[in-house]
């Protein structure tokens, strides 16, 4: 996260001095820069562009004394209209010499500063946007939750010098993320007695190395499906990607017999997809709403925009369908992970995953389907998420938030203050919010309503917090007796990995080696795997 805690003057902002932008109907064109309950902060005015129409004008000189705030103009806006609907916020701006920052935010932008259930959230138009540049378009995309909360958008210069001019600014609905059929006002999700039935899974992701004693080791633990990640040559040729996904499915096919005789389910889950994604996060769970508009499109896959890369994602899993329908340690499969649309696209994340989910109905008609929200399956993404009108059809959630804290030390920077002894706690404030149990489960409430509304059958596909930050026991436990709370599947993220998510190595970071003795987490990750029962009765916790 590079923005860093909301500062008091943008607290005050968002107390005191902006009134809601009122009466306005979705659907519509809303240029807002008309509008009288703009607040100016210093160095600001208003001026006429060359149509008559007004502009924002804004001149910090380089003598200014700053601090963390956007500079420029503040206002308010109601988004209770655009309620479960996606809207873009544009702006026409040119701008001149402003100086290069450490700090890639402190730049020109627009900005929507989002306070909602699951804490702030800022969606910037741009990032490093510096110099001297001539008019530009820059825009930034919210899909609007069912509780609004509040929202302050913000145009000018955030901590930095330089001057701006911005004109036409507008707000817009778009539909970025259609429903791939049909479905009736009243849709219910369909499941078969076999899969609305289905016993709890309770389990973790585990990595195709992982061997024969692993899951014997695994199962005694209590967990009863493991995450099974399949890694093959994604972005590489088509001939290398067919060559190292069949030794990919080969090694899973030759697991499923320990599988079976362990009482574990497996759900395959296709890492990356046919291309990758344009730019990779540097972590996994990576949080992307406080980064520019230009980089989260950066994390589009390749195949959205790809019809050759889509078919072949298509024909991987009708593959994967036909080899492995008649397998019972197969449970279902997770079509995609963590994908990350943004903006319009040929081919958008949910109709891809559609296409695959039909045609793995053509040849296996039963095992569960799995299908995976938006941005990083993300709950906010839950409220444009459209179920899809197929049968036996999970929808995954993944939860990190808040992601400052679950990830404290994966950053070379946050790494280099946990050496320092610095660190988030929870339970506890974090950007200015109190994290609890309530606060996860409000984070999730999306998904909860999503759950409600269609009857869908909901799979937490990863969780997690890093071995090292204080409190993490009481995050897991929280998390694990929500999901039990709820009546969701889970997989805890991860097992036998890197040792940053492995419960068994110890909660102390100068401690690297696997310990013998129970970390704090995984007797809270044990408490809930052994809700599973025994599994296979009377099986040694040694394979042979």
């Amino acid at each position: 996260m590079e923005v860093e805690v909301m500062s008091g003057i943008y607290r005050l902002i968002l107390l005191f001095s902006c009134s809601l932008f009122p009466f306005w109907s979705a659907g519509e064109n809303h240029r807002l820069l008309d509008h009288e309950k703009w607040v100016l902060t210093q160095y600001a005015d208003w001026a006429k562009d060359n149509g008559g129409n007004r502009s924002l004008s804004l001149k910090i000189p380089l003598d200014a004394t700053l601090v963390n705030m956007t500079y420029g103009a503040h206002l308010e806006l109601d988004l209770t209209p655009f309620r479960g609907k996606q809207i873009v916020i544009s702006g026409m701006i040119s701008g001149q010499e402003i100086p290069p920052s450490r700090e890639r935010h402190n730049c020109a932008k627009l900005m929507l500063v989002h306070h909602g259930p699951g804490g702030e959230q800022y969606i910037q138009s741009s990032q490093g946007l510096w110099g001297t540049f001539p008019e530009r378009l820059e825009e930034l995309s919210f899909a609007v939750p069912e509780s609004p909360g509040k929202n302050i958008l913000m145009i000018g210069i955030q901590n930095n010098h330089g001057a701006v001019q911005i004109r036409n600014v507008k707000l817009e609905e778009r539909d970025l993320f259609p429903a791939p059929a049909p479905l009736p006002e009243d849709f219910r999700c369909e499941y078969s007695d076999s899969v609305r039935n289905a016993p709890r899974l309770r389990g973790a992701g585990t990595i195709p190395s992982s061997t024969e004693q692993d899951m014997a080791d695994f199962a005694a633990l209590g967990g009863n499906v493991l995450r099974w990640w399949i890694r093959y040559d994604a972005t590489g040729e088509a001939t290398s990607r067919r060559r190292t996904l069949t030794a990919a499915l080969d090694r899973l096919q030759a697991m499923l017999p320990t599988c079976d005789k362990l009482g574990l389910k497996i759900i395959p889950v296709l890492v990356d997809v046919p291309g990758g994604r344009y730019q990779r996060p540097e972590v996994l769970g990576a949080d992307l709403a406080d980064i520019s508009e230009q980089q989260r499109s950066l994390g589009n896959f390749r195949l959205f925009f790809d019809k050759a890369l889509l078919d072949d994602y298509v024909a991987i899993w009708q593959e994967i369908a036909t080899r492995f329908r008649h397998s019972p340690a197969v449970w279902g499969y997770s079509l995609m992970n963590e994908p990350t649309q943004f903006g319009r696209v040929p081919f958008d994340y949910l109709k891809c995953q559609y296409l695959a989910a039909a045609a793995i109905r053509k040849i296996d008609p039963e095992k569960p389907v799995i299908v995976s929200a938006n941005d990083w399956d993300n709950a906010e993404a839950f409220p444009y998420l459209k179920p899809l009108p197929l049968r036996n059809v999970l929808y995954e959630v993944h939860m990190y938030a808040p992601h400052r804290y679950t990830h404290q030390g994966v950053s070379e920077e946050s790494l280099r203050e946990v050496k320092q002894g610095k660190f988030l706690v929870y339970p506890g404030r974090i950007d200015a919010r109190q994290y609890d149990r309530q606060a996860l489960r409000l984070i999730l409430q999306p998904v909860v309503e999503f759950q409600k509304k269609y009857g869908a059958i909901v799979y937490c596909g990863e969780f997690s917090v890093i071995r090292w930050v204080p409190g993490g026991a009481k995050y897991l436990d929280d998390l694990c007796s929500i999901f039990e709370e709820l009546g969701w599947h889970w997989a805890y993220h991860f097992y036998r990995e890197w040792d940053g998510w492995n419960p068994e190595y110890s909660d102390l970071l100068q401690e690297e080696g696997r310990v013998l003795h129970e970390s704090s987490r995984m007797k809270v990750l044990k408490k809930y795997w052994r809700k599973n029962g025994s599994g296979k009765k009377q099986l040694s916790t040694r394979v042979r």
